[in-house]
């Protein structure tokens, strides 16, 4: 992801946003449930939850339907980039 097209999602941060393929890593443990949060939010969460759940097939869906959906590469990304400044007003 270039940064124009950081810039472009950091602006949306606000924005509705679903989290999905995130999964528990215990045995017999249900996988976690997420509503619809802020962007960055949902991406402040992915990033804090790194280790105490298998985020391998981790989306985070926002914008309409033709917005691509951000996967563990460029929630990363995006992290490095923008760091606590994602849940700035």
């Amino acid at each position: 992801m270039d940064r124009p097209a950081m810039a472009s999602v950091f602006r949306m941060r606000h924005a509705p946003a679903s989290i999905s393929g995130v999964r528990s890593l215990g045995r017999g443990q249900a996988d976690p449930v997420f509503h619809s949060r802020p962007l960055g939010e949902a991406i402040r969460f992915i990033v804090q939850a790194d280790g105490q759940y298998d985020l391998s097939a981790v989306l985070i869906s926002y914008g309409d339907r033709q917005t691509p959906a951000l996967g563990s590469y460029e929630i990363k990304q995006l992290w490095t980039e923008y760091g606590q400044r994602w849940m700035e007003v």
